[in-house]
């Protein structure tokens, strides 16, 4: 997982500048929310530059980059990528010190981290933030998965990285796993388990601690963690108040055989479908994929069932103004125009 790219030929094949790594995490409900931090010590008696290129969950969304060296503390700014690759390169010309986090093109999943200009001696510290949307598989189980191993899914010699750089597949560190797990108020935990390593479970007065049983726990696999509910949950809904003016609502709905069924026996059934429309949508056909199950969904509705649909992106947009309309000749016939129009999205 590490790759550096030196400033003179005589430094290629040193692999030590990340000196550890740790993860804490919290997770509530279906988030999780988890910070990487990395450790960075040049060791040599010249400035060097280090590469280190890891995985993070594909769905995962990254809100804060922090660089501290000595006693300043420096805050990544967001900008265009071209425009970033430039601002860094310039200041590695004017022999300063500079940071650079971009996600990989070739995976969504690989962020790269430059650590430019690293001077003798000194120690960085980097410190990541995102926030991670958890799975619900059976109605009882959320899986929370960390990756730390990208062999498996990334190939330097076909990637993007420059040649002058080396991938190193055993590194001489190890990773600090912890994780605090809130206790649900209404979805009681049966259990927490773990299928890739060995965990100490502490149970505190509000929540679950977990770490690695083994202290040196080598990155040569992804890291997974099952909470195991008490009851199988077949809809949940979590709500998180930010202030008085925000809401942040994220719900799971499982559907059974009997709810197939009683849904059928009804003839007064509402459906109301809500479509991601932003600008994410136009990577990998995923607009397209959406627009044709959104037909398919309009193909199978029963007559005189009522229906909408909400589309969303920076602003939202409904098909009709009223909650829903009666599924019949004329409605489903607009809604299919609307969902086929090139400005679906």
């Amino acid at each position: 997982m590490l790759l550096i790219k030196s400033n003179s030929s005589s430094q290629i094949g040193q692999y030590v500048p990340l000196k550890s790594i740790s993860i804490n995490s919290k997770i509530r409900l279906f988030g999780a929310d988890v910070i990487i931090t990395q450790i960075y010590r040049n060791d040599e008696k010249q400035p060097i530059e280090a590469v280190y290129s890891f995985p993070i969950e594909e769905n995962a969304a990254i809100y804060s980059f922090i660089a501290k060296i000595d006693d300043r503390e420096i805050c990544a700014q967001l900008k265009e990528k071209q425009q970033a690759q430039e601002d860094y390169t310039q200041a590695l010309e004017q022999g300063h010190g500079a940071y650079l986090m971009e996600q990989n093109e070739k995976s969504q999943d690989i962020f790269i981290i430059n650590i430019g200009s690293l001077l003798p001696g000194k120690t960085c510290q980097i410190e990541i933030k995102y926030v991670s949307e958890l799975t619900l598989t059976n109605g009882n189980k959320i899986c929370f998965v960390v990756p730390t191993t990208i062999a498996p899914r990334y190939d330097p010699s076909i990637g993007n990285i420059q040649s002058k750089s080396k991938y190193v597949q055993s590194v001489p560190y190890t990773i600090d796993f912890r994780c605090q797990i809130d206790r649900l108020n209404h979805q009681q935990i049966a259990n927490v388990s773990s299928s890739s390593h060995p965990i100490n479970i502490q149970l505190k007065q509000n929540y679950y601690e977990i770490n690695f049983i083994q202290k040196h726990t080598c990155l040569d696999r992804d890291i997974i963690l099952d909470i195991h509910l008490l009851n199988q949950q077949n809809t949940i809904l979590a709500i998180e108040k930010y202030n008085q003016n925000h809401l942040a609502i994220m719900t799971s709905f499982i559907l059974t055989k009997d709810n197939c069924q009683k849904v059928l026996n009804k003839n007064n059934n509402e459906f109301i479908f809500i479509v991601d429309c932003s600008g994410s949508m136009n990577e990998e056909n995923k607009i397209n994929l959406a627009r044709q199950a959104m037909i398919l969904f309009l193909k199978s509705l029963s007559m005189n069932c009522q229906f909408n649909i909400v589309r969303f992106g920076s602003k939202y947009q409904t098909l009709f103004r009223q909650i829903t309309e009666q599924y019949n000749e004329i409605n489903v016939k607009h809604a299919q125009q609307i969902v086929r129009d090139k400005y679906f999205y």
